[in-house]
């Protein structure tokens, strides 16, 4: 049996417009097999700029354990002797060391501190508090008038030990500011972070004309309802043999697929509705032609 197309074209010019109108039939008793719709842009627009690519935040900067020793700073004396007018002072510098703490001594009004670093150790600290008291003049010492003797202390450093050498009577003080608590453990590294999709199978945003819906007065409700659209950008998706041929614009719009329908009427019209996507996908209005493709076989008598 041989079968025949009605073509029918409508403008659309507004954005999101919603269209009713009809469609002549034969006036005589049709089977409708097959209804295809398209479209053709006549107002040029530019491509609309795809969606920017997700911020990925900068990788977090390394852990750095601020409390390795938790507990507080100390300087514990351990022993003190006098012999021959010399006196010889040994402090303990304590096991919690951790950055920011401070070690002091000092004598004839005289103080000296060191601040703990990151890696320092108590004989680190121990060494230089002993370089700070050898490394201050005689000059320093004397300067509040308490040194009669004219004496430069000395220190030198045995591990965590702290010797500090004055002439007796006077004698050093030593003391340890600061404290802290163990740190929680640092968080767990977040997952790595997964494509969200294959860049090899990257499905196109195909630009949708709007909505047909046809209907028959002779046939109760709805019997088609499609989408039209520009183009299919993912025509031959997931296809390693397709050859990568370009099919450009046809006077129509591009190359339509055709709908299955099964539909017997008699009567003179089709009532179509058609709902514009198009000029909302652009945010503008667009002028366009709407063309249906209506395939039907004559009803034998």
């Amino acid at each position: 049996m041989q079968q025949k197309v009605i073509i029918h074209s409508e403008q659309i010019s507004r954005k999101g417009e919603i269209k009713y109108f009809q469609i002549p039939l034969q006036g005589t008793a049709i089977r409708i097999i097959a209804m295809e719709a398209s479209a053709f842009l006549f107002t040029p627009v530019t491509p609309r700029e795809p969606s920017p690519a997700p911020v990925v935040p900068p990788p977090a900067p390394p852990y750095v354990n601020m409390c390795p020793n938790p507990g507080a700073a100390s300087v514990d004396v351990v022993s003190n002797t006098t012999v021959s007018g010399i006196t010889t002072q040994v402090f303990r510098i304590g096991a919690a060391v951790n950055p920011f703490f401070m070690y002091s001594c000092g004598a004839h009004s005289h103080v000296l501190a060191v601040t703990a670093v990151i890696d320092d150790t108590p004989s680190s600290i121990a060494q230089k508090m002993a370089d700070e008291v050898n490394n201050t003049s005689l000059q320093t010492w004397d300067q509040y008038g308490s040194n009669n003797n004219n004496y430069k202390p000395t220190a030198t450093a045995d591990g965590d030990l702290l010797i500090l050498v004055i002439d007796a009577p006077n004698s050093f003080f030593g003391t340890g500011f600061g404290s802290c608590v163990a740190e929680p453990p640092p968080p767990p590294p977040p997952p790595p972070q997964l494509l969200q999709y294959d860049p090899l199978f990257t499905i196109l945003e195909n630009e949708k004309a709007g909505t047909l819906s046809l209907q028959s007065p002779d046939v109760t409700d709805i019997f088609l309802q499609c989408d039209a659209w520009r183009r299919d950008s993912n025509i031959n998706y997931g296809d390693y043999t397709y050859p990568n041929v370009k099919v450009g614009e046809w006077s129509k719009g591009r190359k339509r697929i055709a709908t299955d329908v099964a539909l017997t009427t008699a009567s003179p019209i089709l009532e179509a509705y058609y709902k514009d996507s198009w000029g909302l996908y652009y945010d503008k209005d667009l002028n366009y032609g709407l063309n249906i493709f209506i395939w039907f076989e004559k009803v034998r008598e």
